[in-house]
This record gives structure tokens, sequence and C-alpha cells, in this order.
């Protein structure tokens, strides 16, 4: 095993209380402090041309701390609370002046409201002066019961959850979209350290009781200290800071394939340790989550870290089958669980849940190899656990055998701090386990023994360029040819597919617009092309007229489904003999939209199917084609045109196709409203439907819902109630 020279242990001492505290808005559990991401960034050598990706972001010490190195960065979280302060915390175009401005005002609005119920914020003595009435005024406001039910009792006292209720009432009442998101990360934030009776150790609990606390002060106080960060970061905030809601073990479509340079993360270890509830008091009271079924949704997209997010159907341990010393340590801990006699219904987990986290990692890196860039660097934060009845579990060891089997290059393992196990005594080691993507990188540790030892090994392995196949060469020596600095559109011609091929003794099917379909729908463009975007941008191709094309430099947008939605089952009505004979995915998917009439059910109108895969030519584009084509109607007497592409197995839905769409609808239905649609498989069959408006900035999704079709059966009257309780969309 690779090691650097100096340990990271000795860093900690070169970091001060400041360091820790810097831009610190908010955060849950501090996995590691900021120095030790600008550190590995100064190794891994990145620079403002590179993206580093964080998948297990958290509250976004990454993201933040590559913000303001001016790198790109992007970050993934599955947790509805964490990703909104990711969110929030690189978001640095806000006025600072004008947050501490509005909060002021705020403030203001929510003592006057308390007063008139003779509440005075500052005054922490007044619940004494209350008698037992007032005690247990009933006008005080408090949460529905199904939310209590989620948090732990005792959590905030009845009084600062009153005052707290208030101000966010307030906070609401005179919302301003310019600073609404950072006064709630604010709240956030005072919820959980000056007005809960929050006391966070190896484990969330309750400390010493507020009976009352200081709940707009403490607010205004944190939404004044983030103003004034604001202000001090707003030159910065030009970096681009992406941060995606979503599931790290499901990257195949959320990332564009040799997009990431680097990965710094911390991802949960395999423990007892319920990440929720570090963060349910919050979540809660903002709205994130609402009662036992929202958490249970939530965990379903969480890495298995804990025996309470194991499920029945999970399947996670598919990935570790052929790691032996995996199933030698599970088995250990199950065969521990019967000799000490231990039932219950969580320790009889214990093994399936360290398969399933490790498992989980697999899927992880595995989904994670399309996005990396050749010669790509990986640090990963991980720990030694002894939680599973004290079998001693060596995370970073397993993790990067697994990364090996993989085909990662494992470079080293870093001691990064060492903490006591409570109940062995035994020293338990975190580390940074560094990984490398193989590929054409000829960047190394000059520091490592990898520079002295495999220098020349490395250097002929990373000097081969990646094999190609022929529409990649073809398109790469088209846009080439074309190409000059600067340039945003790079027209081409149809024949120019034929002449190069050619030249490349290249032999082409008879069909050439498959070349082009496959580079909008299937494949991503070659390296040579997607290098010459800038950071957010990429390139995609449009038609220009009869046997035209343009490459256009547009601002990134990946389609996908967002793998956190929750989903609606409706009784499936597509006649069985249609499945059997579907020729495809799509007409398959068309099938069951059109039998099931999803369309009507997703856009709220009433919708006919006028024709399948039209063709047709727009001035300007040359020839489109659109899977399906429904006429609506509402209940106005309103009629629309909503056209459809739909799209199955590995296929993807491209901006070009809805620009199509929308272009089509103008030429050939002026007089028709244009709701454009697009249809996606997912995995298990379930359908995400996608509405599209064609603004200023281009393609945008106006919104997105999952369908599952499903035996009538299903459709439980609980279920139905469940459906009552969705809030109204906004």
């Amino acid at each position: 095993m690779l090691t650097f020279p100096s340990t990271t242990n000795a860093l900690l001492n070169k970091i001060g209380a400041a360091d820790m505290a810097a831009h610190d808005w908010y955060r849950f559990v501090l996995a590691f402090p900021p120095h030790l991401v600008r550190e590995y960034i100064k190794r891994f050598e990145l620079t403002e041309s590179d993206c580093v990706l964080d998948p297990f972001c958290g509250t976004g010490t990454t993201i933040v701390e590559c913000k303001k190195l001016g790198i790109p960065s992007i970050g993934i979280e599955a947790h509805p609370m964490a990703y909104f302060a990711s969110k929030v915390k690189v978001n640095w175009q806000v006025d600072g002046k004008g947050l501490r401005e509005h909060a002021d005002r705020i403030a203001e609005e929510t003592r006057r409201k308390l007063a008139e119920d003779g509440i005075v914020d500052e005054d922490l003595a007044q619940l004494m002066s209350l008698n037992e009435a007032d005690r247990q005024n009933q006008s005080w406001r408090t949460l529905p019961p199904e939310s209590l039910d989620i948090i732990l009792e005792n959590s905030i006292s009845p009084l600062p959850l009153h005052k707290t209720l208030v101000l966010l009432d307030t906070i609401n009442q005179l919302r301003d979209n310019r600073y609404h998101e950072h006064e709630l990360l604010a709240l956030a934030r005072a919820i959980v350290f000056s007005i809960s009776n929050l006391h966070f150790g190896p484990e969330v609990g309750i400390g010493k009781i507020r009976q009352d606390a200081r709940v707009v002060t403490s607010w205004l106080e944190y939404s004044r200290s983030m103003g004034k960060d604001l202000e001090e970061l707003h030159a910065k905030a030009g970096t681009s800071a992406s941060v995606f809601k979503a599931d790290s073990r499901e990257l195949g479509r959320l990332l564009e394939p040799n997009s990431i340079s680097a990965v710094f993360t911390s991802p949960p270890y395999p423990n007892e340790k319920d990440y929720t509830r570090t963060t349910r008091l919050e979540s809660v009271i903002l709205g994130f989550i609402r009662n036992k079924m929202d958490l249970k949704e939530l965990k379903r997209h969480l890495l298995r870290s804990n025996t309470r997010n194991v499920y029945k159907n999970d399947d996670d341990d598919q990935w570790i089958v052929s790691h032996p010393e995996i199933h030698r340590i599970a088995e250990a801990i199950e065969s521990r669980r019967i000799e000490l006699g231990k039932t219950s219904g969580f320790e009889r987990l214990y093994h399936r849940v360290t398969k399933l986290y490790f498992g989980g990692m697999a899927r992880h890196l595995g989904q994670l190899r399309h996005a990396l860039r050749p010669g790509a660097y990986l640090a990963y934060v991980v720990g030694d656990q002894a939680s599973y009845l004290r079998i001693m579990i060596r995370t970073g060891q397993l993790l990067a055998d697994i990364a090996k089997s993989l085909g990662y290059d494992v470079l080293s393992l870093d001691l990064f701090r060492t903490r006591l196990a409570t109940a062995t005594k035994e020293q338990l080691r975190e580390e940074v386990l560094v990984l490398r993507w193989p590929g054409q990188s000829t960047r190394v540790f000059e520091s490592s023994p990898l520079y002295g030892k495999r220098k020349k090994q490395m250097a002929k392995r990373t000097s081969e360029k990646p094999i190609q196949n022929r529409y990649e060469r073809i398109i790469e020596r088209i846009f080439v040819s074309h190409y000059k600095m600067g340039m945003v559109q790079v027209p081409f011609m149809r024949d120019e597919i034929e002449r190069v091929a050619k030249k490349l003794r290249i032999k082409l099917p008879k069909n050439l617009g498959d070349l082009i379909y496959s580079f909008r729908y299937r494949a991503s463009l070659p390296q040579a092309i997607r290098e010459k975007a800038q950071p957010g941008k990429q390139w995609i191709i449009r038609p220009a007229g009869r046997s035209k094309y343009c490459f256009a430099l547009v601002t990134g947008q990946n389609i996908v489904p967002n793998e956190m939605l929750s989903e609606t089952k409706i009784p499936d009505s597509t006649p069985g003999i249609m499945t059997i004979y579907a020729l495809d995915d799509e007409q398959a998917l068309l099938a069951r939209l059109r039998y099931n009439r999803l369309i009507d059910i997703f856009t709220g109108i009433t919708c006919y199917s006028l024709q399948n895969h039209l063709r047709t030519a727009v001035p300007e584009m040359g020839q489109v084609e659109t899977d399906e084509v429904y006429i609506g109607v509402d209940k106005k007497g309103v009629h629309y045109v909503i056209p459809v592409q739909a799209k199955g197995g590995k296929d993807r839905i491209n901006v070009v196709q809805i620009e199509q769409d929308f272009a089509m609808c103008a030429t050939k239905f002026p007089t028709l409203i244009c709701r454009a649609i697009g249809a996606q498989f997912m995995k298990n069959q379930l359908i995400a439907l996608f509405e599209f408006e064609n603004s200023d900035e281009g393609i945008k999704v106006v919104s997105e819902r999952h369908y599952q079709l499903v035996s009538p059966d299903e459709v439980t009257p609980e279920l139905l109630k469940t459906y009552k309780e969705r809030l109204p969309e906004s």
C-alpha cells in the first residue's frame, strides 16, 4: 500500500478554531475539517479547469472549499435538509447587506407578534412569572402529532417551539426570494445550537432542558453573520458549484461522462448511527420531513450503513459476492450474535447491513467510473468500526480491495486521526483512502513512492489514448476541422460524414443519421470536443436545415429522472397482449402511456392520440420526428398540442429533441398551446414524465412525476389516504 511521506495527523496541529468555523453557516456532523479538503486539492494539483465531486456532500464542506479556491464542483446528497444546506451555502450571489436589512425587518415583525401574546424574546425569566394556565396555553403553536411522533421527546420545549413557529411564519409571510433560503438556513442552525435541547455526542440526545430561549435574537445573529460572510465571498460567486438531491449509488445518468477530475468525500461509516436522527428536529420544523412515511422514503435513498434503513428488497450485497473477507466478517458477526443470545430485530440485521454497506459502496464506485476523467484522483475519508458486537471492520482496507477489483489504482491509505472504541478500548483508525482512475493523465504524486518506482511504467500507460469507436473518430474530426477558439456554434454538413469516413478509411452504416442520433441520445461526444466547453457548459448537435447540423455550446442540463422523487401507483390497464408483442422499449412505453391515460393524469387535461412517429419538415431545422402527438382540451375548452418523446433502455431525453418539438408545434399547430412532454423508463418499469418550457435561457423542466403501473390490489385504502395528504402542487 502506497503512502504519502507526511501523515495527515500532523496537519491537525496546524488548524485553528477560526478555520474550523469559517463559513460554517450550518453543519450536522463534522466529518472532516476544511483544511483537509485544501490539502488534497493541492496534492491532486487541481485548477479552475477541473471539476471536483463530493458524492456524499452532507452540508457542503468540500464544495464550499472548492468554490473559495475557484475550482468548479458538484455535490450529491440524498438527505433533503443536508441538500438544502449545501445548496444555500454555495449560493454567494446574494446581497449580504440586503439580507441583513431584510432579517432586521423580519425580527421586528416577529417580536411585535410575540408581544401581542405577552412574550418578550429576550426575557428568559418570563417563564417564571407565568402561571400554570399560561404555561399550558393552548394558543401556543406546536407541531402536528405525526411530526412530533418522529422527533426525540423533549427535543425542544413548548415556549421556544411556539416562538420558532411564529418566526418561521413571519419569514414565509415577508418572503423575499432573494434571501428566503438563507434565512431558513439561519433558522436551522439556530434551532440546533441555540433553541433546542439537543446534545451531540457519539449520538444525538437530550441535554439540558431550556424552558425558554432567545429565538429571534439567535436567528438574527446567525442571519447577520451570514450576510457579512456573503459580502466577503461575493467576488468568488462566479465559480460553478452545483448540488443535486440524489442517491450516490445511482450516478449513472446524473453525471456527464468523463466530467470529474477528482473526488473528495466522507461516506457514512458501517455502524449503528442513524444519520437522520442528527437532523430530525430542523428537518421536521422546516417541513422537509412530516411523518413516518416521509422518513421511510428518505431512508430508502441512503447508503445502508445502519440497521434502521435496511429493507426486505435491498440487494446491494450482490456487488460483493466475490469478496470473501466481507462475508467472513458478516459470518463472524452473526456467529457472535448467536453465541451471545442476541435476538432483537436490529441485532439479527447486523450481519446483513455489513454486506449491504460494502455492496452499496461497490455499487457507488462502479457507477462513478463513467463520470471520471482518465487519471482522476479520489479521496474517501473512512473509519474503522466495531459497533456490531465488537467485530472489527477495517473499512478503509475493505474499500481499497473493492476499488481495486473495480479497476481503480489504490495509491495510499493515509492515517487521518485515531479514536478510542468505547466498548473495546481499542484504537480505531480514521483514514483517507486515495484512489486513481487509470487513464491518460500524466500527473503523479512526486511525494509518493509511485513517482520513483513506477514512473516509467505509468508514463507509458498514461500516454495511451483511449480507444475510440468509428462514430467518435468521425465526429471528432469534423468538429476539429471547423472549430476555432471562442466559437459557440460550429456548423457542418451531412455529406462531411461520408468524406471524413473515407479519409479515415471507416466503413459507414447505410443510415448516416444514426451517427448523429447516437451522440444526441445514447453516447457522449468525444473528450476532444467536451474539453472545449467551459465549466457548466456542454456541446450538443442541433439541426440547422436540410442536411445541415451545428455543434452548439449550451448551459449543461441532463434530463434524467430525479431518484428522490416519490412515485404514484396507478392500476395498470395495459392489455397483456400489447406487452408481449411490443417490439422495443419505446413502443412499450408509448403503449403504456396511451392505455393508462398517463398524459391526461400528468397534464390534468383530456388528451387524445393524434399520430405516432410524426415526421415533418421545420424551417431552419429540416426534418424532425416526434414519437407521438396528442391533442388536448381542458375544462375551459382551451385546445392544446402535446408532443411526446419517449425513451427506454440506455437512450436519454435530449434538449435538441424538445427544441424540435416546440418548433414543430409552432409550425404545424400555431393556434394551439404547446405542452412538450418527455417520458423515460426507469428501473422496474417505473415511468418518469417531464413537462418542459422553452424559456429565454433554453429548455427548462417545469414539472416531473413518477408513475408505477401496478395490479389493482396494490392500490390500497391506506395508499390512497397518503395521496390525499400530499401537498398540492405550487
